[in-house]
């Protein structure tokens, strides 16, 4: 007779199916009914849940079921006891990864976090050690059902409470493998590991005792049980070493921690890296390990062989992860899909963008990127810019080379400008743009060999040329002119265009349009005053001097200091300004302001103008 309770599932699924209940409720029934029957009934009707995974992954279904199935099934788990309940966790587990996708991140172990309150408990004290391991064989075979045979080959293996110790502790490293990157826990890890391996290595099974003991398990499969966890006794220690499948459970564990201490893990610490000795002795290990496991029966080639298959596939696993657990199915390519063309527009160009906002702010889409742009709106005004001009002269660029061509300097050849490649090709350079002579004849047909030589030449002449200024030319000229006039020149009074206080006219003329520029045009030294007395309103000054709000931003980020916030706001306005940035514009905009105070103490009773 059909259970009535999965009738009434089934009932319920229906339902879902032709729109007669909700999704919702089919699954809040499922968890209600998990959380009030016994653990035995559980296993019973979770053969329902495991049957229809299709169902649940449906569309219909999943969106709607998977956080109560996924809630469900933790419920059930931390119910059930993992070492009595072994089966139904691992059906419950096999449930949830069929039902969610595999790069579902809520089913994976992202940040490669160890299981650390799996202990495996055992006798730590020596005093508490029982001493009479070996037992007589009629106890063996009257308590422990072990034949005779068995007995005598086990007891040839030295049980003492220093092997058992070292090797139940090695559960502690391959339960937490982050201690192996410690020094001295790597010398304990290797310690124990070698006496473990050599008695592994020193007694070996053989095939018929093993063949033997699997039939027997075979004919007891009936009341076969599930254990999670080791047996620790130190009773049981020789019987577990004579014992195939508990070798290869520890020689397996053994591999997997050598792959994850030389693996690459996306969330390790950068600091935990085998030495090179380390990883030699990783390597012997590990060969030595699949030694054992190949003469370990039954079928030990094969079993070897699989798991350095599982081991290898476990590696590309590994890098799935640390690459962010991409998705495996593949989407459809869109680009196939016809769809209706759409039409082509032209695609402005800059400079049309910059006639279209005429003098606005053209925003880069970074403060900086559009402090930059706006520097200069007009571009070719920009490159044709006396700034831009990076070329010397002729008399600074070979200033160095002419004071190394006297002799009097006393400096070595192969220590000459004029023999660095890098020099001698911007010479060559600036003489084509710069200088008559590079273009002139030799005189007398004189032959030039090498570079360095047509350098010396050419700065032989540069050199007779910048010993000779204009200034020198008319001294000179004004000299022999007086000499010629003899002292009737003398006798006249000369021309003197100085005023009362000795002052040349021309140069105080000079020097008054020098001091009126200056004194039209705003320095730094004025805004750093301006700055210290503005702080306080100097984002209402910005909005005055037409700075926008973007620039205001980008301003107060620049510093946590008020001052410092003005004084780059003003520096960049006035190069943005350039000759417009005079002392009267400043004062309109203090005005304002309403600093007309701040204004007449800085600037003085000036008219306001632009």
């Amino acid at each position: 007779m059909r259970d009535p309770v999965v009738k009434l599932l089934n009932l319920a699924v229906n339902a879902v199916k032709n729109d007669q209940c909700s999704t919702s409720a089919l699954f809040v029934m499922m968890s209600d009914l998990f959380d009030t029957i016994k653990l035995d009934r559980c296993d019973d009707i979770f053969s329902f849940v495991e049957d229809r995974v299709g169902t649940w992954k449906t569309e219909a279904f999943y969106n709607a079921g998977k956080n109560y199935l996924l809630r469900m099934c933790n419920d059930l788990l931390r119910r059930l006891s993992k070492s009595q309940n072994t089966v139904f966790c691992g059906r419950i587990q096999l449930f949830l990864a069929q039902l969610f996708p595999l790069e579902e991140k809520s089913g994976l172990n992202l940040m490669s976090q160890f299981n650390l309150e799996n202990v495996t408990l055992y006798n730590s004290k020596p005093e508490d050690y029982d001493h009479s391991v070996k037992l007589l064989s009629d106890e063996k075979e009257t308590k422990m059902e072990v034949e005779e045979g068995e007995m005598e080959e086990a007891s040839n293996i030295p049980i003492d409470y220093n092997l058992y110790r070292k090797f139940w502790s090695l559960q502690d490293f391959f339960r937490r493998p982050a201690q192996c990157y410690e020094k001295v826990s790597w010398k304990t890890f290797v310690n124990y590991a070698d006496e473990v391996l050599s008695c592994f290595l020193s007694y070996k099974l053989d095939d018929v005792k093993s063949a033997r003991r699997k039939l027997e398990q075979l004919k007891e499969a009936s009341t076969h049980m599930y254990f999670a966890k080791y047996l620790t006794s130190e009773k049981l220690l020789d019987l577990q070493l004579s014992d195939s499948n508990f070798r290869r459970y520890v020689l397996v564990q053994f591999l997997i921690l050598f792959q994850y201490l030389n693996s690459q893990v996306r969330f390790k610490n950068p600091s935990q890296v085998l030495t090179d000795d380390q990883n030699v002795w990783i390597k012997v290990s590990a060969e030595k390990i699949f030694t054992i496991l190949r003469e370990t029966p039954p079928d030990g080639e094969k079993f070897a062989e699989g798991i350095e298959h599982i081991l290898n596939r476990e590696e590309n696993w590994n890098n799935w992860k640390n690459e962010g657990c991409a998705s495996y199915i593949r989407k459809k390519d869109d680009t196939k899909l016809k769809t209706i063309p759409a039409l082509r527009t032209r695609k402005q160009s800059i400079g049309e963008d910059l006639k279209c906002n005429g003098p606005k702010l053209i925003k880069m889409g970074n403060a900086e990127l559009t402090r930059l742009w706006n520097l200069c709106p007009d571009n070719m005004a920009a490159c044709k810019s006396e700034k831009r001009n990076f070329l010397p002269t002729v008399e600074e660029f070979f200033e160095e080379a002419v004071e190394q061509i006297d002799p009097s300097g006393g400096i070595e050849e192969q220590y000459k400008l004029v023999n660095n490649p890098t020099f001698a090709w911007k010479a060559l350079r600036l003489l084509s743009h710069k200088s008559p002579y590079f273009f002139a004849q030799l005189q007398g047909g004189q032959q030039i060999k090498t570079l360095p030589q047509y350098l010396d030449h050419m700065i032989g002449k540069l050199a007779k040329e910048m010993q000779l200024t204009p200034a020198d030319e008319a001294k000179s000229d004004v000299e022999e002119s007086t000499m010629e006039n003899g002292n009737a020149d003398a006798e006249e009074e000369p021309l003197d265009n100085k005023d009362d206080d000795g002052r040349d006219e021309g140069t105080e003329v000079e020097d008054e349009e020098e001091s009126i520029a200056s004194g039209n045009l705003l320095t730094k030294e004025i805004l750093v005053q301006l700055s210290e007395r503005v702080c306080e309103d100097w984002k209402k000054l910005a909005v005055e001097l037409g700075l926008d709000e973007d620039q205001i931003i980008y301003f107060e980020g620049t510093s946590t200091e008020l001052a410092d916030q003005a004084l780059k706001m003003l520096t960049i306005w006035m190069e943005n300004e350039g000759e417009k940035a005079t002392v009267g514009s400043m004062q309109a905009a203090l005005v304002e302001i309403g600093r007309s105070a701040l204004a007449s103490e800085l600037f003085g009773e000036q008219s306001i103008s632009p």
